[in-house]
């Protein structure tokens, strides 16, 4: 699949020194990141309506957050691909990492709001529904998420690009949070222990930790020079 996208969308691929050729690498890893991004939330939003889990909400909302950073990834590599002129004499490829100093904020904001639901549903577990439908969303969202990570994973290695590395990084750690909110409607429906508000602060741990942390601190370097 990547290699099919790679030839409808990119000529020339292999020139990854060409910063145009770059640019159209950034900007595919943008719109595959947005599309995927924003189904998975809404097929999320929709499972979390029906089970009530703010596991699920909490899960769903990440992916919008992800859909935000791929936006945030498109318009870096686009104006990082614009040429050097006299404000910006070595060009404006640290656009790029500075980018990913917006995400990680963004992140970070939304995931303490959603941390302090998660706590709250802990002490006071509301009632919960249990469906195939969001099983099988669930499921769906774990293998689309592992095909973005070795996509993006690939991309960023052909580029050298720790832009795209990371966000194949994130796309992993979505997997396990994933995974830990579909264990978590499993055990309710066999045992009827409700974990809801413990999945919802792991996922919301996961998704801040890796993607908000790691993402502020790469960026942070790589904008600072070092």
């Amino acid at each position: 699949m990547t290699e099919l996208l790679l030839k409808i969308f990119i000529k020339n691929s292999n020139d990854t020194d060409n910063p145009v050729v770059r640019q159209k690498y950034g900007m595919l890893s943008g719109i595959v990141g947005i599309t995927c991004n924003i189904i998975l939330f809404l097929l999320k939003f929709l499972a979390g309506i029906i089970t009530g889990a703010v596991s699920v909400a909490a899960d769903a909302f990440n992916n919008l957050s992800d859909a935000g950073s791929s936006i945030v990834t498109f318009i870096g590599f686009k104006v990082s691909g614009k040429p050097a002129d006299t404000e910006h004499p070595f060009g404006h490829g640290r656009i790029e990492y500075i980018s990913g100093l917006i995400v990680a904020a963004a992140i970070i904001v939304m995931g303490v709001e959603l941390f302090r639901s998660s706590v709250a549903r802990i002490f006071n577990p509301d009632e919960m529904y249990f469906s195939i439908l969001s099983v099988i969303i669930l499921v769906g969202s774990i293998l689309m998420k592992t095909w973005m990570f070795l996509f993006n994973r690939s991309l960023g290695k052909r580029l050298d690009s720790a832009a795209m590395l990371a966000t194949s990084t994130d796309s992993l750690s979505d997997c396990v949070a994933t995974a830990v909110v579909l264990l978590s409607l499993l055990l309710w429906k066999i045992t009827g222990i409700n974990i809801d508000g413990i999945a919802g602060t792991i996922v919301i741990c996961i998704c801040c930790g890796s993607t908000g942390g790691k993402r502020y601190f790469a960026a942070a370097s790589w904008a600072a020079g070092r």
